[in-house]
C-alpha cells in the first residue's frame, strides 16, 4: 500500500466514508432483493437458511448479474412497468458504484473540487438506493406477512442475535 500524509488521509477521510457507505447500501439493496427472489420460488413459502443459500448459489452458477436478479423478481410478481424500471434504475445505480468507481474517478481525488464531485456522486447514489431499498423492504414485508411473518420480526430477531462485544473487540486492536 502507497504511503500517503497525514493531511492526504484527512482529505481522502469523508470520501472513502461515502464510499463505504454507498457499498453497504448497494450490498443491503442486492441481498434484500435476492432474499425477496428466494422468498416467491421458495416451497409454500418456506425460506430456510438452506433455502437462501441454495437460491445464492443458483444465482452465483448462472454468474447472474443483479440486473438478472430483478429480471426474476419481476417473473415472480406482477409488478406495475414503472415499478421495474423504478427498480432498474437502483441497479444501474448500484453497478455504477460497485463496478470501477473508484478507477473512473481517480483523477478527481486529486483535488478538493474533484473530492467534493466525487462526495456529492456518492450521496445521490445512496438516496438512489436507499428509496428502492425502502421500496423492497415494503414488498419483502408484505410477503413475509402472506407467510406469517414480518421484516420487524426478523429485525428484532438480528438484535437479538448481535453482540456488541465482539465489536467493541475488533476496535480495541
Amino acid at each position: 500500500m502507497l504511503e500517503s500524509t497525514s493531511s492526504e488521509t484527512q482529505a481522502l477521510q469523508p470520501v472513502i466514508y461515502e464510499l463505504g457507505v454507498a457499498v453497504y447500501c448497494c450490498q443491503q439493496f442486492e441481498t434484500t432483493l435476492l432474499f425477496l427472489v428466494s422468498i416467491l420460488t421458495a416451497n409454500e413459502g418456506v425460506v430456510t437458511s438452506e433455502s437462501f443459500k441454495n437460491e445464492l448459489a443458483v444465482h452465483s452458477a448462472k454468474k447472474s448479474t443483479l440486473g438478472k436478479l430483478a429480471g426474476a423478481f419481476k417473473t415472480k410478481l406482477s409488478l406495475p412497468a414503472n415499478y421495474e424500471l423504478y427498480i432498474q434504475h437502483g441497479v444501474e445505480t448500484r453497478n455504477k458504484i460497485m463496478h470501477g468507481f473508484v478507477m473512473r474517478n481517480a483523477p478527481k481525488f486529486l483535488s478538493a473540487d474533484g473530492r467534493s464531485e466525487i462526495i456529492d456522486e456518492l450521496r445521490e447514489a445512496q438516496y438512489i438506493i436507499n428509496e428502492r431499498l425502502q421500496s423492497l423492504n415494503e414488498v419483502l414485508d408484505r410477503a413475509l406477512r402472506v407467510f406469517g411473518g414480518s421484516l420487524d420480526q426478523l429485525r428484532r430477531e438480528a438484535s437479538f442475535r448481535f453482540d456488541p462485544d465482539i465489536v467493541d473487540e475488533i476496535f480495541q486492536h
